[in-house]
């Protein structure tokens, strides 16, 4: 399963999307996912998942490689799904002992799974066209007002970098670990999923000191390089809108209002 979880890889390509600026990329994801929240007919639904299609395609990246993503989710869209068809009142369709699941609950199981769903790929595709250094830039460019009330607005910027940076770090060095235990006679794969949720506890200590060992080797280094939180950085590729951008700006707040409007019409 953690194999499969390319969130936070990011995935070269010279397409449309990659040459957008990261504040670009930001704004229309966050305009997208607010609006997926504020849609209340899941039937909306469909239109948007092929327009996330379509940006994918747009980026050159394969839908398979989307797809491949939300397995490291599916655990979560099952609970998601079970737990609302179960906690909503309406008309019944099942009964199991004392749980009884609904029509209502169903449909809205339906539409928050879809919004879980967007969401995930929308931001992958962020990450997929985003290094973590354009997004660190993005996001301190996109708040730096924030600095006038003084929020450490470059500071957090750094560590949203370092975070995304070290995430499939971090899922290649499970992988390790896991080879590592299955060489030794581990088996992930069989049991129930109480037996194999305790065959994974054992990663979490070397999984914890490898976090120790790679967050102080990079402190290290940043203070060799003569980082400090006081200085001000300059950077090697500046951010600048093109007539790219603001044409990708109008396709966003265009599809924001279309979803928009479809929760005041429908």
């Amino acid at each position: 399963m953690m194999r499969d979880i390319t969130i936070g890889k990011y995935y070269n390509q010279d397409s449309l999307v990659h040459q957008l600026d990261c504040r670009t990329k930001l704004a229309g994801t966050l305009l997208f996912i607010i609006a997926i929240f504020l849609v209340n007919r899941p039937v909306v639904y469909i239109p948007c998942l092929l327009y996330i299609l379509i940006l994918y395609k747009v980026a050159r990246i394969p839908w398979s490689y989307a797809l491949k993503g939300l397995k490291g989710f599916a655990l979560l869209l099952l609970f998601t799904f079970i737990f609302r068809s179960i906690i909503t009142d309406g008309r019944e369709i099942l009964t199991v002992w004392i749980f009884t699941v609904t029509y209502e609950g169903v449909l809205k199981a339906i539409s928050l799974m879809a919004r879980i769903m967007l969401m995930v790929l929308s931001a992958s595709l962020l990450a997929y066209t985003t290094t973590p250094t354009q997004m660190a830039s993005g996001l301190e460019k996109s708040l730096f007002f924030l600095e006038k009330v003084h929020v450490p607005i470059r500071e957090m910027s750094m560590m949203v970098s370092i975070a995304f940076r070290f995430i499939p770090v971090f899922i290649e060095e499970v992988n390790i670990i896991m080879d590592a235990q299955a060489s030794r006679g581990v088996d992930f794969h069989s049991g129930s999923i109480f037996r194999r949720m305790g065959k994974v506890m054992p990663l979490v200590i070397p999984l914890f000191v490898s976090a120790i060992r790679r967050s102080a080797d990079l402190a290290m280094a940043m203070e060799a390089r003569g980082y400090s939180e006081a200085s001000e950085r300059t950077k090697y590729r500046p951010l600048r809108y093109t007539s790219k951008d603001r044409i990708a700006y109008v396709i966003a707040i265009v599809v924001f209002v279309l979803l928009i409007l479809t929760r005041i019409i429908l």
